[in-house]
């Protein structure tokens, strides 16, 4: 594989697509798909197309020089970066009209606002409060709510449950997405974008991202109040890991901002992804 190659594949940053599989799998949950073509294309196309494409559009356009999401020494991005962005998005609507028009209507909406988020003329990602709300919205939402309109039908958003899940689902993006940004203040300044994490402050980011997964935390129950209690319960001791250790970090990180990093911020991205994964596959094997 020759060098360009090697670096646009890293670009992909195909690793950070696990950290959203949480969203697919708690929609499977209430849509409970059977195993077969078209749930194997609801999941290349988001898992192994649009959200690797997203990640090598925004690195084409950010040319980052320090630490970004799943890589500590991001290479520089070439034109080949951004075809291999435009074919995999190009790819993923074409095999999205095999699911049905309302599934690739989703696909091309989140393409479309991803490259308005990262594109240096537009640039959504330089507004701190409203990128934060699409991004969330897209990421969150967005795919849960695409995956019930693809593999089932609007009919399931009659059912509360699944529309106090589709919010959490919001916040959960919500708990995450400032924490990638947290340790990158100095290259978001310099760049010339606010992030809602450089506008929060070190401090206020920890509180904010803590709020946000008590709203998650929140809506999990609403979605399992009643009789499916012990389901909420399930997930508030498995992310019990995941919770010591934010907080844990959030308090050494108020002392000493070294703490503030690429490697603890992964750790946490790892941890909280991995723990979410297995409660949501927990809850499809019950």
């Amino acid at each position: 594989m020759n060098t360009n190659l090697r670096n646009t594949v890293k670009l992909l940053r195909l690793p950070f697509s696990l950290f959203l599989l949480p969203i697919s799998l708690f929609s499977f949950y209430f849509i409970r798909p059977e195993f077969n073509i078209q749930l194997i294309l609801v999941m290349v196309i988001w898992h192994f197309l649009v959200f690797p494409a997203s990640n090598a559009y925004n690195s084409y356009h950010d040319k980052d020089e320090g630490p970004i999401g799943a890589l500590k020494a991001p290479p520089k991005p070439t034109d080949q970066l951004l075809k291999v962005a435009n074919a995999m998005d190009s790819v993923a609507i074409l095999l999205s009209l095999l699911i049905n028009t309302a599934f690739t209507l989703f696909v091309i909406a989140f393409i479309a606002v991803s490259r308005l988020y990262s594109n240096r003329q537009i640039r959504l990602k330089k507004y701190p409060i409203s990128s934060f709300m699409i991004v969330c919205l897209c990421q969150g939402t967005g795919v849960f709510c695409a995956n019930i309109f693809g593999l089932s039908s609007a009919t399931l958003f009659l059912n509360p449950s699944v529309v106090y899940s589709a919010i959490a689902c919001y916040f959960f993006i919500g708990t995450i997405y400032p924490l990638t940004q947290i340790y990158q203040h100095e290259a978001d300044a310099k760049d010339g974008v606010k992030t809602i994490s450089l506008l929060l402050g070190t401090k206020g980011t920890f509180l904010f991202s803590g709020s946000m997964f008590f709203l998650a935390t929140l809506f999990i129950y609403l979605s399992f109040q009643g009789e499916y209690i012990n389901n909420f319960l399930l997930f508030v001791l498995i992310m019990l890991p995941a919770t010591i250790y934010f907080i844990s970090w959030a308090i050494k990180s108020f002392k000493n901002t070294t703490h503030v990093n690429f490697k603890n911020t992964m750790a946490m991205l790892i941890l909280s992804s991995m723990l979410n994964n297995v409660y949501f596959f927990i809850l499809l094997i019950k």
